[in-house]
């Protein structure tokens, strides 16, 4: 039987390449493989040290910034503590100019509707309870008005009971007063307005600052 070299061409012994690296000693061998590995060694050390070096930097980069950062929040803060202050005492100020009453034309509008034979003895309104503020924040003087009045009391002399019941009926046309009552009427000696005679009343109702014409 005739034997079949099942070797490629260029493995065979009779090949070129066959015969490379066959006249290399071990110890060449072993010398040149050394020498690459030294070599990508010393390469991967110096890139390591590269790397460090720059992460070094960025960390001493990034303490200076957060030292800035921290010595610029420390100047801030007093500044912000003004900002604050003001914001508050600004939104009392408002709080108390929207609560503003113009009185000038509640007596106007009040000396229109009453009828004659009619004199008033007092006006009254009722602030509602004030909201203390918070120390150190606005003075207490602002903090002692918490907005407009909700009460309104009128008390008053008529030259009769009939008299006391037209009030009622034209206070009650106001739009800035609701839920108008009669809190008490005493009947006089049918005497005029005024004289010690006449009828006395005293009417309350709810009052509500924004129906006042401004």
């Amino acid at each position: 039987m005739e034997a079949v070299n099942l070797l490629p061409g260029y493995a065979r012994p009779a090949h070129g390449w066959a015969a490379i690296g066959k006249d290399l000693s071990t110890r060449r061998v072993l010398a040149v493989g050394g020498a690459v590995a030294g070599a990508a060694a010393i390469a991967l050390g110096g890139l390591f040290v590269h790397e460090r070096s720059v992460v070094n930097e960025k960390r001493d980069s990034l303490s200076t910034v957060q030292a800035q950062l921290t010595a610029a929040e420390a100047q801030a803060a007093p500044l912000r503590a003004v900002q604050a202050a003001k914001a508050t005492k600004l939104s009392a100020i408002r709080t108390i100019s929207e609560g503003r009453v113009p009185w000038e034309n509640v007596l106007r509008d009040l000396a229109r509707v009453l009828p004659s034979k009619i004199q008033v003895q007092a006006v009254q309104a009722t602030l509602p309870t004030p909201i203390a503020p918070a120390t150190g924040s606005v003075p207490a003087s602002v903090g002692a008005i918490s907005g407009a009045p909700t009460g309104f009391t009128i008390t008053g002399s008529a030259s009769s009971h009939n008299r006391v019941a037209l009030v009622l009926d034209r206070l009650s046309v106001l739009p800035w007063l609701s839920n108008v009552m009669l809190q008490s009427s005493t009947r006089g000696t049918g005497g005029t307005s005024g004289s010690s005679g006449a009828d006395t009343f005293t009417i309350s109702a709810t009052f509500n600052s924004l129906g006042v014409t401004k």
